[in-house]
């Protein structure tokens, strides 16, 4: 594994190196020539294979080459990596809670071999894309998601992106959400985070065009039952909007209080300052617009500070 800048020798640098993945494959099957010969083809004997695994284990975070290639071909990466992966790349995650150059910094220390030649580097294209959403960089985030192919989790959250983007763009998101669809096979967590944020985009559109009643049927529409906080924000959140704009006052910032307790149960800084910009819109009495402002500049987020700063005109 290779040093990184200012680290002191002996410390591991951060990511996965082909050392640590051909050990974890040898510590899962016992010995070097068990995982050399789940690498055979045709013309290939395992002593040559265990010679090319030797080599590739001092290959730290370099080009893996044909070896390295086959290796990840074969066996992937890690699931306990693939899962960290995953939690980056899901806009649904705390992992965009975090302050921004933060999640740059981890995304980045990712970016290399073996992740950086694995499938499992489309969540970092997605980490990338939404930490680009953040900074209002929508080309760059589009560009990052024209990388995107995987399992039905990453191409809904590349879905969800790209519909995001056009809507901020040029307005033409309809199409593009009505062509997503949230698969029952998705873990429950998943699946009620997705459904929720599909509903959420496809109910802006009809709040931009003043449909109110009918954007509010569609947040009604989403389960009662707390599967995740994250879902139930979303849910909360745009329920509260669509009183408000009912003329349910008094309702509506009970649900607003209601998603901003969601989202401080799942540890969602942004939504909480989002919950709290809600707040300040529906004319709940309280500072809501500084404290949300402050919430953003702790998290060097653009985006977000350009919600309070609409929000407090």
């Amino acid at each position: 594994m290779t040093d990184e800048p200012g680290q002191e020798p002996g410390q591991p640098p951060a990511g996965l190196s082909w050392g640590e993945l051909v050990q974890g494959l040898v510590d899962e099957h016992g010995t070097l020539t068990a995982v050399a010969w789940k690498l055979i083809e045709h013309g290939d004997d395992v002593a040559s294979i265990e010679r090319a695994l030797r080599r590739l284990r001092g290959r730290g975070q370099l080009d893996g080459g044909v070896w390295g290639q086959r290796l990840l071909r074969v066996f992937g990466v890690p699931k306990s990596i693939e899962a960290r992966l995953r939690w980056m790349g899901l806009y649904h995650s705390p992992f965009n809670d975090l302050p921004l150059p933060l999640c740059l910094d981890q995304l980045r220390l990712w970016d290399r071999p073996p992740i950086s030649e694995s499938r499992a580097r489309v969540w970092l294209s997605l980490g990338h894309a939404s930490c680009a959403l953040r900074q209002q960089q929508f080309e760059v985030a589009r560009e990052h998601v024209a990388q995107v192919h995987g399992d039905d989790a990453a191409r809904i959250e590349a879905q969800l992106i790209g519909a995001y983007i056009a809507s901020r763009l040029d307005g033409n998101a309809d199409s593009l959400l009505a062509a997503i669809s949230v698969p029952d096979t998705l873990a429950p967590d998943d699946r009620a985070c997705f459904e929720a944020r599909l509903t959420d985009q496809r109910a802006y559109q009809l709040n931009k065009r003043g449909d109110h009643a009918r954007a509010l049927t569609m947040y009604e529409a989403l389960p009662d039952a707390d599967v995740h906080p994250f879902a139930s924000y979303r849910r909360d959140a745009g329920r509260a909007w669509g009183q408000f704009r009912a003329g349910n006052t008094a309702r509506a910032i009970e649900l607003a209080h209601r998603a901003c307790e969601h989202a401080g149960d799942g540890g969602y800084t942004r939504l909480r300052a989002m919950g709290l910009l809600l707040l300040a819109k529906i004319g709940a009495p309280g500072d809501y617009v500084t404290r949300a402002r402050a919430i953003a500049l702790r998290l060097d987020d653009r985006e977000l500070l350009a919600r309070a700063t609409l929000a407090g005109a």
